[in-house]
């Protein structure tokens, strides 16, 4: 299957300052790409050929520009390019803890975003990372927060705060490879 839109190099997309994210919520996904083509990714119940290290979503007022910038600085941050004492993004301190760091290139990192509502984005970055852990038999590698509260929804979840969730967008789904 073929992602539904070009991914993006995240190093191409920091450079124009994003300009070109939108500031709505949505979901995201950051790829590994060597060479032009997708690193694959050795996981419990084989291998995600896409190379998906991560999948990620909005939180609160920032939207996806906000997001990815945050994602950008945490990555700047790691490489000493930037001097802070707080990771605005859990993916610096991930590419660090699994060493990941060490292998991966700024600009074999590429990315694909597609805008939802604040909710549905919630949701959908939910069932995305659900169906990966399915087909997969874990997380992306990268997503280290991501704990059983992830997997309790489809009317499992918390009395009140939960929803079922309906189907992973089609589009989503494409990009991931499910």
């Amino acid at each position: 299957m073929e992602s539904p839109s070009p991914l993006k190099p995240l190093a191409e997309l920091a450079s124009n300052r994003f300009r070109s994210v939108p500031i709505r919520p949505g979901v995201y996904v950051i790829y590994w790409v060597k060479d032009g083509k997708p690193v694959p990714v050795q996981r419990i119940l084989g291998v995600d050929e896409r190379g998906i290290l991560y999948i990620g979503t909005t939180r609160g007022e920032k939207g996806l520009r906000g997001r990815i910038r945050d994602l950008w600085i945490s990555i700047e941050i790691v490489r000493g390019h930037r001097r802070r004492k707080k990771y605005p993004h859990t993916f610096g301190p991930s590419l660090v803890y699994t060493g990941l760091h060490n292998l991966i290139k700024d600009e074999e990192l590429r990315i694909y975003f597609k805008e939802f509502s604040i909710d549905e984005a919630e949701y959908q970055e939910k069932r995305a990372i659900l169906e990966y852990t399915r087909r997969y038999g874990e997380p992306p590698p990268l997503n280290l927060r991501v704990g059983r509260q992830y997997f309790m929804m489809l009317n499992l979840g918390v009395v009140g705060k939960s929803r079922p969730v309906g189907k992973l967008d089609p589009d989503l789904q494409t990009a991931l490879g499910l």
